[in-house]
């Protein structure tokens, strides 16, 4: 009965990872194929969809495929990087909206190079274990990859705070401090331009402007919604220890949650984006538009309708 469970999650946690590779794999092709989309706050999303599509093709099928045989295949290790990510997209662009004058410091390289610090600072949270704090073991259901947070030795214990409070409640008061600092300032912009009062700002641009953070608050939601239940386990259990009633199940619920996440971003972006929506839709229809002129060009030159150049000479 427990391993039928846990079968059922790795069956879902495969088909998750094929929707992830689709879902991911189309919003970086969408930002390397269309310059539009090349915006500096897009470049953070960007990484954003290059990490899931990491995480979709070996995070996901791995726990999954051991799932599905109910036991651990494969070699441990983890990262997370999508929440320090999230944090530069709001920050660059409360950036501009707050200092609507220095707009030109935040340019796409620059994003390139903060998008890659990050992840790199991401990578040496991940390899802190293997060189000694803490270390990788497996959940209490023996079928996916986590840090030892049943170990109540301090070397194990301060890591596993260090990671609740660096990795997910630091970045979380940040998102919510500065999202919350840039609705407040779009709603004074928006208020001096109803009332005809002059800002930097057109009442179109306010109007784009707050349809960018609204898509970026939602996003963080869905993000902070995938990841609290398994980051709340995780406190419980390195402060209580192992001997707390929590079931080895219910984690790995939680941890299975929190590894969707790499299909909630992407599908909340494309959901949520206009201008991807835009420039989905705009190509969708050429492409349509194209083939059938194409069907149409063919079927008059079958019946003779349209004399090829080569048969006038």
């Amino acid at each position: 009965m427990y391993c039928d469970i846990v079968r059922v999650v790795g069956i879902f946690l495969s088909i998750a990872a094929f929707i992830g590779i689709i879902l991911n794999g189309a919003l970086v092709y969408s930002f390397i194929r269309y310059n539009v989309l090349r915006s500096s706050p897009n470049i953070h999303v960007m990484f954003i969809a290059i990490i899931g599509l990491m995480a979709s093709c070996s995070i996901l099928p791995s726990t999954g495929t051991s799932s599905i045989y109910c036991r651990w295949l494969y070699r441990c290790f983890y990262g997370c990087s999508s929440s320090y990510l999230l944090c530069t997209v709001s920050l660059s662009r409360c950036y501009i909206i707050m200092r609507p004058f220095h707009t030109n410091k935040v340019t796409i390289e620059n994003s390139v190079c903060i998008s890659s610090v990050v992840v790199s600072i991401s990578f040496v949270w991940s390899i802190l274990p293997i060189i000694g704090w803490n270390e990788y073991t497996l959940e209490g259901t023996r079928t996916s990859c986590c840090i030892n947070w049943y170990d109540q030795r301090l070397s194990y214990v301060s890591f596993t705070f260090f990671l609740f409070f660096v990795v997910y409640l630091i970045p979380l008061l940040i998102l919510i401090a500065i999202n919350t600092v840039t609705l407040i300032g779009l709603k004074r912009m928006r208020d001096k331009a109803r009332h005809g009062m002059c800002t930097i700002f057109t009442a179109k641009r306010i109007e784009m402007e707050q349809r960018i953070v609204k898509n970026i608050v939602i996003t963080t939601v869905g993000f902070t919604f995938s990841w609290t239940p398994y980051a709340g386990a995780l406190f419980v259990l390195a402060l209580c220890g192992k001997h707390y009633a929590i079931p080895p199940l219910a984690t790995f619920m939680c941890d299975c949650f929190a590894k969707t996440s790499v299909i909630w971003v992407p599908l909340l972006y494309m959901s949520t984006s206009t201008e991807y929506q835009l420039r989905f839709f705009n190509h969708s229809r050429t492409s349509n538009r194209r083939r059938s002129e194409h069907g149409i060009d063919k079927i008059a030159r079958k019946y003779g309708l349209i004399i090829d150049e080569r048969n006038k000479l």
